[in-house]
């Protein structure tokens, strides 16, 4: 009886120091940031995750660098468009399948005529914004696009 009475309390510090230890190890970790061809690479084959569903009617996704940024910096950035409005939900559930939060609300940015969401993914930074286009032939806009990284 007596050893039942302190094995509980014993598993459940044990539990709590285990769980202080991975908060510990969570909290302290800092992953390095992707480099700029690790994170062009990632967000070109998260583009190509999104060519694959067929359902959604993308076009070919146009890449490139762009120097948008403050000068002496450079992102990666793909684009493509669906000819189907209704396509931005298919596209918000394969995004947050890879991985990408929504971090901005069309509320937020809703233009008169156009729905934005902007999706997230904290791992590797990358970021995806998809716009409605409004009009006879209403269509979703995808853009994606690394953060801005030092050229050399």
């Amino acid at each position: 009886m007596r050893a039942r009475r302190h094995a509980l309390p014993a598993v459940l510090l044990s539990v709590a120091a285990m769980t202080g230890v991975a908060v510990t190890t969570a909290c302290t970790s800092t992953a390095e940031p992707p480099t700029l061809e690790e994170a062009a690479r990632q967000l070109d084959a998260d583009a190509g995750e999104l060519l694959k569903a067929t359902e959604l009617h993308l076009s070919s996704v146009a890449r490139t660098d762009d120097d948008t940024c403050v000068p002496g910096q450079l992102r990666h950035f793909v684009q493509a468009e669906s000819d189907l409005a209704e396509a931005s939900d298919g596209l918000l559930e394969r995004l947050r399948a890879l991985g990408y939060d929504k971090v901005v609300d069309d509320h937020d940015l809703r233009d008169e005529e156009q729905d934005v969401a902007v999706l997230r993914n904290p791992r590797n930074r990358l970021e995806f914004e998809l716009t409605v286009l409004p009009g006879d032939d209403a269509r979703v806009r995808v853009v994606g696009k690394t953060t801005c990284y030092a050229t050399e």
